[in-house]
């Protein structure tokens, strides 16, 4: 393998960084998922560099941990220690790091943590079925609401609209009717020019008529 930092931290298989790194006993290291896909359906369970035939502890115990076993003694997590909160073997429950801790069977501890994280989520279920009720109610309010300002808005549009018909309807009377009026009395008007225009004329037309008509020069002559 190369010696460079970067190539150090990447799988010659996918040529990425590790994602959860695997070493084989050759010291080769390959991502778990790479190395799972590289031996599916091969006969034997070689190291993709080296070609090296033989497996990794590591891997074994990672594998073992995947089938929920301890990852130091590959026994099974039977026992389930208090004082750490974690799934531990019997070999793990009489070492050292565990002396003197309360330990209860893991089904046992489960059906405790169960039972708690039920007491926990009793009043978060609870929160939230009245946080649904609020929001629910919530949707109503604004639905009325919106429904009474569309019809508010239709009532107004509809009353202006008959105000905006008896306007125009006013507006035509009252212009029809000063028209009338103006008529009426541009009528009158006529009527006083017109007998005034008589007046001027009928007092000098008779004694136009009547006047004499004065001798010719050959009558005064004769």
């Amino acid at each position: 393998m190369s010696s460079r930092p970067e190539e150090d931290l990447s799988c010659s298989i996918c040529q990425d960084i590790f994602k959860d790194p695997v070493v084989l006993t050759c010291s080769h290291s390959f991502c778990r998922a790479c190395l799972q896909t590289w031996w599916r359906g091969k006969i034997t369970q070689e190291c993709p560099y080296c070609k090296r035939k033989n497996l990794c502890e590591a891997f074994m115990a990672a594998a073992a941990a995947s089938e929920h076993l301890c990852t130091l003694h590959s026994e099974k997590l039977k026992i389930f220690c208090l004082d750490h909160q974690e799934p531990v073997c019997v070999i793990c429950r009489d070492s050292r790091i565990h002396s003197g801790h309360r330990f209860r069977p893991v089904d046992e501890a489960a059906q405790e943590h169960r039972e708690e994280l039920q007491k926990i989520l009793k009043p978060l279920q609870d929160k939230l079925a009245a946080l649904q009720d609020a929001r629910a109610e919530g949707d109503q309010t604004l639905k009325f609401i919106r429904l009474q300002s569309q019809q508010t808005e239709k009532q107004i549009r509809e009353q202006f609209q008959k105000l905006h018909q008896f306007l125009q309807q006013e507006e035509r009377a009252k212009v029809a009717a000063l028209q009338e009026e103006e008529a009426r009395k541009s009528g009158v008007m006529k009527e006083k020019v017109a007998a005034l225009s008589r007046e001027i004329v009928q007092p000098h037309g008779p004694r136009l008529q009547n006047r004499p008509t004065e001798p010719t020069l050959t009558d005064k002559t004769l």
